[in-house]
């Protein structure tokens, strides 16, 4: 039986492969659990796996040069509305998504999906042009002097690379907000003045939700170019293997009668999303994810990740 690395992150989707409830024919699966900014740039730069769960960001870009060493599965381990990831001075007059046209925001890396869907709902519901802004990448808390991966972006997207960190910049005023998944540490221990722009991003989250119909895709699972040629079924038994354990993560979360995880209602909270969302809004393939998808793409081409016009279809296996 041939062995396929697999690297990922942990999350109740890929729990049940973990536990072999879940495996793929004639091959065995060896998973390898990695920090998400540390496999990404594995999986982009070294092809380290296999299997992997690489950024959607990354994913695209690589379609786009024309040389990625992966075929993408309509697979998307990570979806996260991104609102409360979004943290401002607030000793710089901004008060509102308007008021950050001109300004300098960071990044840590230009490629992130995080901040390909804050720059979309930017420029597409407040009228923040990518142009207007100066980036600035950086490690969060930890220097990071180079980007994920080579980028080609047009004259007008203004990127410069720091050696400092986000968090210390943020913090010494030296650019006026970040985009971070993670929150930065003078947030937490509140050493500036620095808040959320959105403080109240639930709220927003929702109202976008019911605006947009947009659920934002984070990472996607991608097989490495060479064995989906090999192997011409494999990109499908994978898939099905992938959505068998979705499928078990879900009935999981909807019956089990003691708490998995560390939160007292946390069937309650599951109710309250699937009221706000519809009962299966993480859903994987193509078809049901194809309006997300389609908007990614576009904000990847307005901002330089792309040069030419991607489909839906150039994206997958």
């Amino acid at each position: 039986m041939a062995t396929l690395t697999f690297g990922c992150t942990f999350s109740d989707r890929i729990e049940a492969f973990l536990d072999r409830r879940v495996g793929v024919d004639d091959f065995d699966l060896a998973l390898s659990i990695v920090e998400p900014q540390k496999l990404f740039r594995q999986t982009v730069r070294e092809a380290t796996f296999d299997i992997a769960e690489l950024s959607m960001g990354s994913h695209i870009a690589a379609v786009g040069r024309g040389t990625p060493d992966y075929v993408g599965l309509p697979v998307f381990l990570s979806r996260s509305f991104r609102h409360s990831n979004l943290y401002v001075r607030t000793d710089r007059g901004i008060e509102r998504p308007e008021d950050l046209a001109g300004r300098r925001i960071g990044l840590v890396d230009f490629q992130q999906t995080a901040a390909l869907w804050l720059r979309g709902v930017l420029a597409d519901d407040h009228g923040v042009s990518r142009e207007s802004i100066r980036w600035i990448t950086a490690g969060l808390h930890a220097p990071v002097l180079d980007d994920r991966a080579p980028m080609a972006l047009p004259a007008g997207i203004h990127v410069t690379r720091s050696s400092s960190t986000l968090d210390d910049l943020l913090a010494r005023g030296e650019i006026d907000a970040v985009i971070s998944p993670a929150a930065p540490r003078c947030f937490i221990e509140h050493e500036a003045p620095v808040d959320r722009l959105w403080r109240d991003y639930r709220r927003e989250e929702i109202a976008y939700w019911r605006r947009r119909a947009l659920f934002p895709i984070m990472h996607v699972a991608v097989l490495r170019r060479s064995l989906a040629e090999r192997n011409p079924g494999l990109a499908g038994a994978l898939c099905g293997a992938f959505e068998q354990a979705r499928q078990i993560a879900i009935n999981d979360l909807a019956h089990r009668d003691f708490p998995k995880v560390t939160m007292p209602w946390l069937n309650h909270h599951a109710a309250d999303c699937r009221q706000v969302l519809g009962s299966d809004p993480w859903t994987y393939g193509i078809e049901d994810n194809r309006a997300v998808l389609a908007t990614m793409l576009r904000y990847a081409w307005q901002d330089g990740l792309t040069d030419r016009g991607l489909t839906v279809e150039d994206l997958f296996a």
